[in-house]
């Protein structure tokens, strides 16, 4: 690899497989990819490590093939957290300004977020993320984008703070030394796949990324560029998987391959005499393409009534302008579109590879499949990460804390970057 042009690392861990991208940076909107790889990953169930050391052959198995294609070793990256147990709150902390003038420093805002974060940090949570919405002077009860150098007697932060176990982190930095990894970054798998799968109009409309993934789904809701909602399910493309296999007396492997084949959600596209040879627990045995719809098409309308039901509780319904992108393997299957449609009320398409990322001719194709996605969204994180992100909360006063994030913050200054 060429010394006087950056490179960096992405790896995308994932429940049934790890994806490593290997990327020059010519600038930060033209990143070449010389290295890629998927290895199958059998240590993590419904987005958690249950073998550390299935995780760690993963990762090694991943990262040395894309190693030999690009023709370099890897020593560090930027990582994608699992946001299985993610958890996020609204939280505020209030300060009284007690310099002689008056005016609101640095120290005023550090102090509130601490205040903020102390009633709700927890011995067994790690913070992932700090994110300021707004700065309430004076009780006055309009939000200022940024307090530096603005007077006041007392002011209020109000934050959303992202969290996850001490134990996921702390097993996910095991697997990462097992594995002779350094760690760059840690970002949120949703964030980074939002960032690859998203163009910048649709985040400032609204819009709301669902990244179907093996063993979650997360979603994503994005109002005038910023992250205003984000949230996991405990479902995903292995519990179709699981269905399939319960209901036709078959092992998971062919339950996956008749999926894959012959699996659709839109009842309107399967033709009534379309039959299908499988491979029973009992010998061979044939089924209509009608009844293998059936059993799907009921566990994705599960999984979009609960994504409607959090869409509606924060009323980020009401903004998705740009209606709901899909990204994740589970999301490539036949009908998704019109599923989506006609559950959630809204338009809908797959995310797009983000031109910005690309490899030569032979590896485009691949490169573009969503099992690089969040991969491709990680080399993106690196150049551009000091983002405002916002992210719901379960107290009731969710919708008024949704109101005012469309006209709240905007940033502080370089010297607040580095706090949050």
């Amino acid at each position: 690899m060429s010394e006087a042009v950056p490179s960096v690392v992405a790896i995308d861990i994932g429940t049934h497989k790890v994806s490593v991208l290997i990327g020059k940076v010519h600038a930060p909107d033209n990143i070449q990819v010389i290295g890629m790889a998927t290895a199958r990953n059998r240590g993590m169930n419904k987005g958690k490590i249950v073998s550390l050391d299935k995780v760690i052959t993963a990762i090694k198995n991943a990262v040395q093939e894309a190693e030999d294609m690009a023709e370099c070793r890897v020593h560090s990256a930027w990582i994608s957290i699992p946001s299985a147990e993610l958890k996020s709150f609204y939280a505020s902390g209030r300060t009284s300004i007690e310099n002689s003038e008056h005016m609101i420093t640095t120290s005023e805002v550090v102090r509130a977020l601490d205040l903020a974060k102390a009633s709700h940090l927890t011995s067994d949570h790690y913070l992932v993320s700090a994110v300021p919405l707004g700065f309430d002077l004076d009780d006055s009860g309009e939000w200022v984008q940024n307090p530096i150098r603005m007077s006041a007697h007392s002011m209020t932060g109000h934050y959303q703070l992202m969290m996850l176990p001490i134990s996921t982190m702390q097993n996910l930095d095991r697997a990462l030394k097992g594995a002779n990894i350094g760690v760059e970054k840690m970002v949120v798998s949703n964030l980074a796949t939002a960032e690859a799968s998203l163009l910048k109009d649709e985040k400032e409309y609204g819009v709301c990324l669902v990244d179907l993934g093996a063993g979650t789904t997360s979603m994503a809701v994005y109002l005038d560029g910023r992250l205003a909602l984000a949230h996991t399910l405990q479902r995903g493309g292995e519990h179709v998987t699981r269905d399939i296999a319960a209901v036709l007396q078959t092992t998971t492997e062919e339950a996956e391959r008749i999926k894959l084949l012959h699996g659709c959600v839109d009842m309107k596209v399967v033709k009534p005499d379309h039959m299908i040879q499988i491979q029973g627990i009992d010998g061979p045995q044939t089924i209509s393409r009608i009844e293998l719809t059936e059993i799907i098409i009921a566990r994705y309308e599960e999984i979009f009534t609960q994504i409607r039901q959090e869409l509606e509780k924060s009323g980020a319904i009401h903004g998705l302008y740009h209606g709901v992108v899909l990204a994740g393997d589970a999301a490539q299957i036949e009908g998704m579109i019109s599923l989506v449609r006609r559950m959630l009320g809204v338009s809908a398409h797959l995310g797009n590879h983000p031109a910005q990322v690309y490899a030569d001719e032979p590896h485009q194709a691949a490169l573009r499949r969503s099992q690089y996605a969040t991969a491709a969204g990680l080399l993106l994180y690196s150049q551009n990460y000091t983002h405002d992100t916002i992210v719901e909360h379960e107290d009731p006063e969710t919708l008024s804390v949704w109101g005012r994030v469309g006209r709240a913050w905007s940033g502080l200054n370089e010297k607040l970057k580095s706090i949050f």
